[in-house]
């Protein structure tokens, strides 16, 4: 009961700042149009425009349909170009004392730059980037040299991304031809949807000579699991879910997300698994936690997703405030190599400023 009340007080505080940034957009827009007066009709839909957002996330977590599909894209899109609509009104507030009589034209431009920067963001969001990174490990075995791994994480299928952006995804992992798959986790929202098997089915079509491995993510486990296990399962992925293979000399490390993002949990998790420091090791981990313990553990090679690059400009400062230099890209704590990937979907928004929806290429050498 206690949870719940937290919970619900959290929303009640997100809906107050939405709709405060929503009433900060409002008369910011009043001025620039130089309108005057309280609109009953505007103030109800910024009322509503403040809600959507958490209204949306409730319903689509319990429902799948035409209706909660369509509002729950309406209400996604609306908060990534509310981010820049709000950064707009502040630059206009903050220029409107100095500016003169020309702040008009100045607010008028702020606004129509905000809607073009989000137009931009919702086509960029779209557009698969292929990002090819090269990986030298000492004690690689000589098989290994040279081949090629593909990671994809992040895709969030669900309300907004169906199974028609899998068959995208796939197309373009087809014409890499890599020799092994990792997929890092939030395949799915984890919401409730019948089509759950249906959206992840053309990920079946791979053939990827080494194998095709998945470990979970947050969004597999905001409730239960077992129905996102089964229907990737039945793709024929192989789930790692705290467990080590040994693959022609490399050992592949996957652990379930919930059990290692407690620090303790972790290391527990990878001393049991006999992890030999003297051979390559892969480890594929959702979120770039705790990454100290793996590198303590003598792995070779983290990869891991989540951050999304925090999608839109400005928010990547965030980002580095929570995972520093461990928010994006490729990095090194002692003699560990890290990538982090901005995952190749959207959670919220389906919006990317700043930020690439990629696929990593990584090849491997000595």
């Amino acid at each position: 009961m206690k949870r719940i009340k937290i919970i619900a007080i959290i929303l009640i505080l997100i809906s107050a700042i939405l709709y405060l940034i929503n009433f900060a957009v409002y008369k910011a827009v009043l001025s620039i149009l130089d309108i005057f007066g309280f609109s009953f009709l505007v103030v109800s839909i910024l009322s509503v425009l403040g809600v959507s957002t958490i209204v949306a996330i409730i319903l689509g977590m319990r429902y799948y349909n035409l209706f909660t599909k369509i509002y729950y894209l309406f209400s996604m899109i609306w908060l990534g170009f509310l981010g820049y609509f709000f950064l707009a009104s502040v630059l206009y507030l903050f220029l409107s004392a100095y500016m003169g009589n020309s702040i008009r034209f100045w607010g008028i431009t702020l606004l129509s730059i905000a809607t073009a920067v989000g137009i931009y963001g919702l086509m960029h969001a779209n557009k698969f980037v292929i990002k090819n990174i090269t990986i030298k490990l000492t004690g690689l075995p000589e098989i290994w040299q040279g081949r090629k791994a593909v990671w994809i994480s992040d895709i969030h299928l669900g309300q907004i991304y169906g199974r028609k952006y899998t068959e995208r995804i796939v197309k373009k992992i087809q014409n890499i031809s890599p020799d092994i798959l990792f997929i890092g986790g939030d395949i799915f929202d984890g919401g409730t949807s019948p089509d759950i098997l249906k959206f992840i089915e053309p990920l079946r079509e791979l053939s990827v000579p080494l194998g095709k491995y998945f470990i979970t993510g947050n969004h597999e486990e905001f409730e239960s699991s077992d129905k996102f296990i089964a229907a990737i399962k039945s793709t024929g992925i192989r789930i790692l879910q705290d467990e080590m293979v040994e693959i022609e000399g490399v050992q592949l490390i996957g652990v379930d997300y919930n059990n290692a993002s407690n620090k303790d949990r972790f290391q527990k998790i990878l001393s049991e698994l006999s992890i030999d420091k003297n051979k390559v090791s892969i480890l594929l981990k959702h979120e770039p936690r705790h990454i100290a313990v793996a590198e303590q553990a003598g792995i070779s090679f983290q990869i891991s997703g989540h951050t999304h690059k925090a999608q839109q400009w400005p928010l990547g400062y965030l980002a580095n405030l929570v995972y520093g230099r461990f928010a994006y890209g490729l990095n090194k704590l002692g003699n560990m190599q890290v990538y982090i990937s901005s995952g190749v979907g959207t959670w919220g928004p389906p919006i990317r400023v700043g930020t690439d929806s990629e696929i990593v290429i990584i090849t491997f050498m000595q």
